[in-house]
């Protein structure tokens, strides 16, 4: 358990500006998925959309990695660390934390953490809309969804500087 309130107040900090990054995200993901309703998307777009939904997971997963590393004390040691950290979230630590999302959040997230690692590991002319387009027709409500799980554990490190007072 943290027990230092600059500590979790800084870990706060870091949550409420990474997910100002993840609004950004958001905000150019509304632009393009209402653009791309009617037309297909060339190559090159779909090399940027491929690119919004890398950043979507990727901002998402700094925030476990803040939360994991602070708060958990270490970030997961295993090759497969990506997937475990997502696991970690979505687990309650008796003593520690509540769960940072829930389980089916944590199934949600974890189609981005796939496309993520396709993307990273795939030449973009290869990116097909028939599979991302699925991926940005959910992105919106899994981002409210994400935001107000987070929120909720924001609230419990919030109490927990209260306490530490």
């Amino acid at each position: 358990m943290v027990k230092n309130k600059e500590l979790v107040l800084t870990l706060i900090g870091q949550i409420d500006h990474l997910m100002k990054a993840l609004e950004a995200t958001m905000e150019e993901a509304r632009v393009k998925v209402n653009e791309f309703k009617q037309l297909q998307p060339s190559s090159f777009d779909l090399r940027g959309l491929g690119s919004l939904l890398h950043d979507f997971f990727t901002t998402i997963e700094d925030i476990f990695e803040q939360i994991s590393a602070d708060v958990n004390g270490s970030l997961p040691d295993t090759p497969e660390w990506h997937k475990q950290l997502l696991i970690r979230m979505s687990i309650p630590i008796p003593g520690l934390r509540p769960a940072v999302i829930s389980e089916g959040l944590r199934w949600e997230l974890d189609e981005y953490l796939r496309f993520r690692h396709l993307f990273r590991n795939v030449y973009g002319y290869l990116l097909d809309w028939k599979r991302l387009k699925p991926l940005f027709g959910r992105m919106e409500d899994t981002y409210q969804q994400f935001s107000h799980e987070v929120n909720i554990f924001r609230t419990f490190m919030l109490q927990l500087a209260e306490q530490l007072d």
